[in-house]
């Protein structure tokens, strides 16, 4: 796991001195370089992904909570973490304003997949006070 993270890190910091020297010459390549290291990244991550759900299964078994709340959990940690990448990568090719968009749009779709646990609340509440 260490050496993993080790690697993980070598690697960005590598890339990130190559994009530096670069994008002097050519931004398109710099911005291929960055793609093409998040995206090794993102397929080094999936790999632990079946054991992180697995476990996540068990500990749902164990709290007797509803499935449904781990499954708008994972959701809205996905749209987070697509969302920062999109605009990361856009605010560094310089386009602030689709980063923006990119960043506003997610909020959006994390108020809509919120929306049921915003019913669930509403529903304890009037329980409550009644």
């Amino acid at each position: 796991m260490v050496g993993n993270i080790a690697s993980v890190c070598g690697l960005c910091i590598c890339a990130a001195l190559m994009c530096k020297i670069t994008e002097k010459y050519s931004k398109e390549q710099a911005v291929l370089l960055v793609l093409a290291v998040t995206a090794m990244i993102f397929l080094n991550i999936a790999d632990s992904i079946p054991s992180i759900l697995d476990k996540m299964d068990t500990l749902m078994a164990y709290s007797g909570l509803d499935r449904e709340y781990v499954t708008i959990l994972f959701k809205a940690l996905g749209i987070c973490w697509l969302t920062q990448f999109a605009s990361d990568i856009c605010r560094d090719c310089g386009e602030a304003a689709i980063s923006s968009a990119a960043e506003i749009f997610g909020k959006i779709q994390l108020m809509v997949l919120s929306l049921p646990l915003f019913e669930s609340l509403i529903d304890v509440v009037t329980g409550i006070l009644e």
